[in-house]
């Protein structure tokens, strides 16, 4: 059946790229996350007129998503893969710097529909500083989140017998593929994977 709501975020990981070896690395917890909201990047197609009519159509091109991930608290420790900063083990502090460039990596996250959950995977994701906000303490207090820009690219990957671009991926769970929805979220599918790539 088709599905018809979808609601819930949660299982979020990462992986970081490794463009020396073309591979990702293990995958990561990204705890704590509250909502995704991403936007399409690209053109959304032309048409051009001759003759009082369309003489050609130009296809939309796709330039991926941009958003934010809004979590309750970015980890430390997801702060030094994503954004670089540095823990300086003499002091305990950890630094913000501004000549490191953040890596690449992959996002992956799991939301739940009338049908069962689905999970997403996003291949070329890079994170900007989350602005800092905070709020004095009241009867009722409200908890400040932080919300993680994000840009989001495709990836080549071989398919087939050709080298296309991938932007994202996504499974539905099933009663007939348990064994793959449960490796999807072990390490980073990637598109042209064989079948024991696949498997739990």
């Amino acid at each position: 059946m088709a599905r018809k709501v979808r609601f819930g975020l949660k299982n979020t990981k990462y992986a970081i790229w490794d463009s020396t070896t073309s591979t990702y690395g293990e995958l990561k917890n990204l705890p704590w996350a509250v909502a995704l909201s991403l936007s399409t990047e690209g053109g959304d197609g032309s048409d051009f007129y001759a003759d009082d009519g369309i003489c050609f159509s130009f296809a939309g091109t796709n330039g991926g998503y941009s958003g934010d991930l809004e979590m309750s608290n970015l980890p430390d420790v997801a702060r030094q893969d994503l954004l670089n900063e540095i823990l300086d083990e003499t002091t305990g502090v950890q630094f913000e710097t501004t000549d490191v460039e953040p890596p690449e990596f992959a996002l992956i996250t799991e939301m739940q529909t009338d049908e069962g959950p689905i999970a997403f995977v996003f291949y070329n994701c890079k994170a900007s500083r989350p602005e800092i906000s905070a709020n004095t303490k009241n009867d009722n207090p409200d908890v400040d989140t932080e919300s993680l820009p994000l840009r989001i690219a495709s990836r080549s990957f071989v398919y087939g017998n050709a080298t296309k671009r991938f932007v994202q991926g996504h499974i539905q769970k099933t009663s007939s593929n348990t064994a793959k929805y449960t490796a999807f979220f072990e390490a980073v599918v990637t598109p042209g994977a064989s079948e024991s790539g696949l498997s739990a």
